[in-house]
């Protein structure tokens, strides 16, 4: 749980696997490979797939499951994180033409991705995206939803057990995913007709029996999945990632308004872990294009600025996350966080990326070990932000030093920058409000 940075005692009040046409077998890394073996500095990535089938027992697409080591299990404490790494994995290291060949790639989003918008680096022709069952359908959940159908992909609703809190996402869905071991009425024709006149289509879930198989199409499922079908397949491969400065560096431009495909190019060049992501990810038959990719600059232009910047950020978190100390984390997304909210109210509403960048890189001597000034001069991060990081220089400094000062709990600061500084006029109400989003946000995702 977080804390606010004052206490009570503060002086302030504040069976056998279908196999699709046109649709290899996924490869595996042999158990008893010899690591020698591999190129330096690859390292073994997992994920699983388990099989969705039509009334026919056709393959309609395959659910891709989040899988951080070699048990056919999820392991992650924080869905945040899963669904970020397995949609950049997925997507970018393993690829979904050997994922789902030419299937529909069913992909599980929590609250903070689907509101993240880390879908956008999905094919929108070929993904489902998978609301958990644990989102509420707060205001801005079901905008984010209804974002999500204007874009074009297709939404579907998992574990739904008739509960009420589900109804409002009954009319942005186009599929509904029914768990045969949560809901009494699952295999109940009348309890199903609801959801039929609504036109969404039913996928029944933990089909373990032909018996259960059999029960599910008399009662009008449209697709079925189970493990009468098929347990979830482990795909493994080696992956070369990408090194946390070409992380770091890819975040800082994408961050800037005046992002370069030019200097992204050049980024791309001198980091072949990042380049072999992009190739794969833009070459791959999900997407659609008519050509393959014939260089990096071809590929950077055609997946443009916008999924760019969902990727990077992506990246950013993964890395940041990877080997360092939890409440480090915690700390540089949170203050990243914080003061990206405070953009609006300090008038600075047209940097709010730069001002998510700076309050990262405020931390990145302590993330990566090395000055901040030499980080940031092999950064190609605007001017603006670098000077806010290193000399506390308007228009973001101030802003960052308020949110510093507000971390430590240091009223007198953070009333002197609000009293004498043009961008810093936030009342207590905007500071206290942002700070606990931002930590609530940090805390699940570096969690």
């Amino acid at each position: 749980m977080f804390k606010l940075p004052w206490d009570k005692s503060s002086s302030r009040n504040r069976s056998v696997p279908p196999t699709g046409p046109n649709l290899p077998a996924p490869e595996t890394a042999s158990a008893g490979a010899d690591p020698a073996q591999f190129a330096p500095g690859t390292r073994t990535i997992y994920s699983a797939r388990q099989p969705i089938l039509d009334r026919q027992q056709e393959v309609f697409g395959y659910e891709l499951l989040f899988r951080s080591g070699p048990e056919n299990r999820f392991t992650a404490t924080d869905p945040e994180l899963a669904s970020a790494v397995s949609i950049e994995q997925n997507a970018t290291a393993i690829g979904l033409d050997r994922l789902v060949g030419d299937r529909r790639a069913f992909v599980n989003l929590s609250r903070g991705a689907l509101l993240a918008e880390y879908h956008r680096i999905l094919p929108r022709e070929r993904a489902v995206i998978e609301l958990l069952e644990n989102i509420p359908a707060d205001p801005e959940v079901m905008e984010a939803c209804r974002r999500v159908k204007a874009d074009g992909y297709m939404l579907a609703l998992d574990d739904f057990t008739n509960a009420p809190e589900s109804y409002p996402f009954l009319d942005v869905v186009d599929l509904v995913k029914v768990d045969l071991r949560l809901w009494k009425d699952a295999l109940d024709p009348r309890a199903l007709e609801p959801l039929k006149q609504r036109g969404v289509k039913l996928l029944a879930e933990k089909v373990e029996t032909i018996e259960e198989k059999n029960a599910a199409l008399r009662a009008g499922y449209d697709l079925l999945q189970g493990y009468y079908f098929q347990k979830p397949q482990m795909i493994e491969t080696r992956d070369l990632p990408p090194s946390k400065l070409s992380v770091l560096r890819f975040l800082a431009e994408t961050s800037r308004d005046d992002a370069s495909m030019e200097r992204l190019e050049e980024l791309f060049r001198q980091d072949v872990g990042l380049t072999m992501r992009l190739l794969r990810y833009l070459n791959s038959a999900a997407f659609g294009w008519r050509h393959e990719v014939s260089s990096i600059g071809h590929a950077l232009a055609l997946m443009g600025i916008s999924p760019l910047r969902k990727w990077a950020m992506m990246m950013g978190m993964m890395s940041l996350c990877d080997d360092r100390p939890h409440e480090l984390m915690v700390t540089a997304l949170s203050r990243a966080r914080f003061s990206e909210r405070l953009a609006p109210p300090s008038g600075l509403a047209q940097h709010e990326h730069e001002l998510f960048l700076t309050g990262m890189l405020s931390m990145v001597d302590t993330m990566v070990g090395r000055p901040a000034d030499e980080i940031l001069g092999g950064l190609s991060v605007s001017p603006t932000v670098r000077e806010a990081v290193l000399a506390g220089s308007e228009p973001l400094g101030p802003v960052l030093k308020l949110v510093t000062a507000y971390e430590r709990g240091d009223w007198d600061t953070v009333d002197e920058m609000r009293r004498d500084t043009e961008y810093a006029q936030v009342d207590d109400e905007q500071l206290d409000r942002a700070y606990v989003d931002s930590v609530e946000w940090a805390e699940a995702t570096a969690a």
